[in-house]
Formats: structure tokens, sequence, C-alpha cells
């Protein structure tokens, strides 16, 4: 029978860090649904003020259905459950498999409760240097944010113990001092890697000032929008949270992904070396947020209509390039990777 344990118990040092990060995460939660989020004003029409439950409501009185799931889901109920989850694997004794397993599950899925703040980020632009709508945020975006980054970086320390904790259940495992060569240890495949780094390079440099969107509405100035505009936009209102988050999540962390993706893959290493690196890499994927930019600018585009009417620019198709090349090189790697893994094991078996 597999044993069960608890790691409140076996990590003691984060028995209380764990509980307070948790319980502050569910304040701030709590807080960023039930104050003011974001306030439109435009000429004609009463002033606005949502919150997120609110902005469901009316997303889906506008017909705007989608949109409104999306927000529910990702924004309202998962955050919750998310913490919920994280305190049940904190304080319920688990096969240490199966918690390893589950976190990595709700991990995947943490980065999507985002959403909501880049579409906030995406009409603050639009609404932007116009006369006759303006957008104001209000507090409760940014009790928002801090609750989602707060409950991201508590799951990445409780799966850092969670692995450890796995890790001492299993046999030791013997390293191989042999420095490792990606780029040729797999002869046919190993190249496809630094190439797809350099696209995904390309496709992501270019999408920040490739304009994707234009105001295609009455009454309002036709502007384009590209990451960059929206960037000096963010900048001139001073609203330097949004603007670090833009920065960080779709620039920053996908450039020092495919920065150490690429030494890894061309750089001669220790197996031991390898696995942290990858490991490493793991992270910031998980802070890589060009997807999840993608769908929200994908539903200001769509159905967002009813708020900003906008027209689709050609820049949009290198924003879904970097996307794809991103997730493809993503796949690449790890197929690899685990190939490299395996022909290793054969050889120390042989031995």
């Amino acid at each position: 029978m597999v044993k069960r344990n608890t790691l409140r118990k076996i990590e003691g040092k984060w028995g209380i860090i764990i509980p307070l990060l948790l319980v502050i995460s569910l304040i701030a939660n709590v807080l960023g649904l039930i104050l003011p989020f974001l306030e439109i004003d435009e000429l004609l029409h009463a002033k606005v003020i949502y919150s997120l439950p609110h902005s469901v409501h009316l997303m889906w009185q506008h017909h705007l259905h989608f949109i409104a799931i999306l927000i529910l889901t990702f924004s309202i109920i998962f955050p919750f459950v998310k913490l919920f989850s994280l305190m049940a694997i904190w304080f319920l004794p688990w096969q240490s498999k199966n918690r390893e397993r589950y976190l990595h599950a709700i991990e995947l899925l943490g980065k999507w409760s985002y959403m909501d703040i880049f579409v906030v980020i995406l009409l603050l632009s639009l609404t932007s240097h116009q006369t006759n709508i303006s957008s104001t945020v209000h507090i409760g975006v940014y009790f928002f944010i801090s609750a989602i980054t707060l409950s991201m970086i508590t799951s990445e320390i409780i799966m850092t113990l969670a692995r450890k904790q796995c890790k001492d259940e299993l046999p030791p495992r013997q390293y191989s001092t042999k420095l490792r060569w990606m780029l040729f240890n797999n002869i046919y495949l190993g190249w496809t890697v630094p190439v797809l780094v350099l696209a995904s390079a390309a496709a992501l440099i270019n999408s920040l000032n490739a304009t994707f969107l234009q105001i295609n509405q009455a009454f309002l100035v036709s502007r384009s929008y590209s990451i960059h505009e929206m960037c000096t936009v963010l900048q001139d209102q001073k609203s330097w949270v949004l603007l670090i988050i833009l920065v960080g999540t779709l620039f920053v962390a996908p450039l020092l992904r495919l920065a150490l993706l690429l030494g890894a893959w061309v750089t001669p290493m220790r197996e031991i070396y390898l696995v942290k690196t990858k490991q490493v890499i793991d992270v910031l994927s998980r802070w890589c947020m060009l997807d999840v930019f993608g769908l929200a600018l994908f539903l200001i585009a769509t159905e967002g209509k009813e708020l900003v009417e906008t027209r689709i620019q050609p820049g949009l198709y290198v924003v879904v390039a970097a996307i794809g090349l991103s997730y493809g090189l993503g796949v690449i790697a790890v197929f690899l990777n685990k190939l490299m893994l395996k022909k290793s094991n054969r050889a120390q078996q042989a031995s």
C-alpha cells in the first residue's frame, strides 16, 4: 500500500508561511470581487462602474456570452477552486505522486486567471486619448492582481516541496557526469529547437510593434494599437502595475525562457544541469502569457464590439504566429528532452 503524507507536517519551516500566504490571497480575492474594478464613462450614457460579478452580468445582458462564461470560469470560480485545492494539498494526507500530478494540473490553468487583466488593459488602451469615452482603473483590479499573483507564487513553492517529497521517496538517481550536447544528442532532430527558438524570438519581437487592432467606430478617433502602443498608454496613465504585468509576461519572461532553452541546447552540459535548467524553463513557461493575451485580444476583437467597435489588422497574425511557435517549441523541446533522458537511462542500465 502506497503511504500517504501531509506536507504541512513534513515541511515544518513552511508550516505557518504557506497557510498565511493562502489566507492573504483568499482575502485579496474576495476584495477583488466586491470592490470596483473598472469605470467606463461614455458621452450621452450613464457612467458605469464594473466589479467582476457585475461585468459578467453586463456581458451576458449584451449577449457577450462567451466572454461572460470565460470571466466567470477563470476570474471568479477557478481562483477559489485553486486556493481551496492548495489548502487541501497542504493540510490533508496525499500520495506524493497524486499530489504532484494534481498540482501540475492546476498550475497549467493558473495563468488563465490573468485573462481579465489583459481585457482591462485592452479596454484602457482603446478608450485612451478619446473625447467621447474614457475608462479608469479602480482598486479592485490591484487586489485581484495581488490575489492571482500570490496564489501562483504559493503554488510554485508547494510544487517545489511536493516534487522534493516525491524525489525523497524514490531510490537516489545517479546522473551521468558525461557532458550532454542536446544539439547533437538527437542528430536528426536536435537542430529543430535552435531554429524554432530563433524563429520564436523573431516573431515575439515583431509582435511588440505589430498593429493588431484599429478603432472603427463613429465619434471615436480611429487609432491603431500594438503591444508597444499599449505600453505607452499605460506609461502615460501611470498604471505602473499593469505596465509591469504587460512587459513582464509578454516580453521579459518569454525572452528569458527562449534564452535558457537556446543555451541548454547549444552548450554541452552535465545531465544534472540540464534537468535543473528544464525546471527553471518550466517555471518561466507558466509566467509567459502571450497565449492568455491572445485570447483576451480575440474576445475584444470578436465579441467586444458592443463596447468599442474595432477592426482586425494584419499584425494580429504576427501575434498568432508567436503563440503558435511558442507552443510548438515547447512540445518539441519536451519530446527531445525525454528522448535524451531515456537514452541516458538505457546507457546507465547497459553499463
